[in-house]
């Protein structure tokens, strides 16, 4: 028998009287074979035997091997209760059956075929749901159907070949089967979806598929072909981080923080320190006390001016020279409550070119800042 192609297997079991429970029968199911069940598969029939008429049961199968060979059937034994002619007590008794043997071959015109597909009529259809330009994230989907007479769709292979193109992330379903049976005749389809997920920029392509079939009718090669489907598929457009990228960004910020306030609980005391010992070095210079007695020249404080001035004086290594400040500072008291009528206003501005006179003159007030950290 050819691969793929039907053998009628009767299993005909006879009793001289009568069965008050049907027998069990055996399944026959073994690897690489397909058993089938015909419709109204059993049924009674009657012989005569021995000049006597024996009635009985009769299971027909249908026998489909998938693979070329030969297969055998093993030793089985199927258990038969019938009435005891004698005293119609129920009796039952193992019945061994014969030896079967199946040899499947393939046709001379069907040794070449891989994968092995022999019916009497092969077709394949396609189907593609979305646009072939396609956007990052965009999907589309392929549908590959293939229908077959005179056999079973399980000889049907895979028909949507596996992808590695990169630019495409596949995401195949469970291929679907259909069987029918019409008069002892198999027939059916198979039908193979994938869904693809455009992944980056680009032209690939959905590949042709082309399968080759033996007609049984006309005994020769036949292909059936579907086209390939062009895609261009456009770059992904910058989209925000995701999930786990945000929460590493967060991680290394956190970090950050915490290593930016370690740095500042550090060295902000030492800072503060510093800043304080410079402001206290700063306000006991000369420098400090000069600019306090221009302040009280610029603001006409006389009392101001002579304690500032007596400051300064302490505070610069040469504490002579001051005597040209001390006249005009002078005049400005006798001018200011003096009792004379006629006395013309201070001259404040004298006051100050003296100032400016005496701080020219070198080493007068050259008194640097003591170091911080000795």
């Amino acid at each position: 028998m050819i691969v793929g192609q039907p053998a009628i297997l009767r299993i005909k079991v006879l009793v001289p009287t009568f069965m008050p429970s049907p027998p069990i029968f055996p399944t026959l199911e073994q690897e690489n074979l397909l058993v089938r069940l015909p419709e109204r598969a059993s049924g009674p029939v009657s012989e005569s035997v021995s000049g006597e008429t024996w009635s009985g049961v009769q299971r027909s199968y249908r026998i489909y091997p998938l693979v070329t060979g030969t297969m055998d059937f093993g030793p089985q034994e199927m258990m038969v209760t019938f009435a005891d002619p004698e005293s119609n007590n129920p009796t039952q008794v193992s019945v061994p059956l014969p030896p079967i043997t199946i040899n499947a071959v393939v046709p001379d015109g069907a040794r070449d075929l891989n994968p092995l597909i022999i019916a009497t009529g092969f077709e394949l259809t396609q189907e593609v749901e979305g646009a072939t330009e396609m956007q990052a994230g965009d999907a589309i989907t392929r549908r590959l159907t293939a229908r077959i007479s005179g056999t079973s769709p399980i000889m049907i292979p895979q028909l949507i070949p596996e992808n590695h193109d990169p630019l495409l992330r596949p995401y195949p379903k469970e291929p679907r089967f259909n069987e029918t049976e019409d008069r002892g005749i198999l027939s059916g389809q198979r039908a193979d979806e994938t869904v693809y997920l455009a992944q980056d920029g680009g032209e690939t392509q959905l590949p042709s598929v082309s399968l080759q079939w033996f007609n049984l009718t006309t005994n020769t090669v036949e292909t059936v072909e579907v086209e390939a489907v062009n895609l261009k598929l456009a770059a992904p457009k910058p989209g925000s981080p995701s999930g786990d990228t945000m929460i590493r960004y967060l991680f290394w910020a956190v970090v950050a923080v915490v290593i930016v306030w370690a740095i500042l609980r550090w060295s902000m005391p030492r800072y503060r320190n510093w800043q304080e010992a410079r402001e206290k070095a700063y306000r006991a210079s000369p420098d400090f006390a000069l600019s306090q007695l221009r302040r009280a020249l610029r603001d006409q404080d006389l009392s101001a001016a002579y304690s500032a001035l007596e400051t300064w004086k302490r505070r610069c290594e040469d504490p002579q020279g001051y005597s040209g400040l001390e006249v005009c500072l002078a005049r400005i008291g006798s001018t200011r409550y003096g009792t004379d009528k006629n006395r013309k206003n201070p001259n404040w501005s004298g006051a100050v070119a003296a100032l400016d006179a005496l701080v020219s003159t070198p080493n007068k007030h050259a008194q640097p800042l003591p170091p911080l950290n000795p």
